[in-house]
């Protein structure tokens, strides 16, 4: 039924499944919460982003990798 059981639906969990799939794979991703984005979490309240499990900010130096992360922004 499915090649890959993914446990966590924030950024890790996420970017397998979606270079998985990409690859031809079917991916069954599963969460204790019932939303994606794990801590990085953000809900819309009045018009404001808020961070519902606190600010997180993500870092890199290295370009490739805010490239790649860029292109779900």
């Amino acid at each position: 039924m499915y090649d890959l059981l993914i446990v966590g639906a924030g950024l890790f969990g996420a970017i397998v499944a979606h270079e998985a799939t990409k690859k031809g794979k079917k991916c069954l991703v599963i969460d204790k919460r019932n939303h994606i984005g794990g801590n990085c979490y953000t809900k819309n309240v009045n018009g404001i982003e808020v961070h519902m499990y606190g600010a997180h900010i993500f870092r890199t130096s290295d370009k490739y990798i805010w490239d790649y992360i860029s292109q779900f922004t």
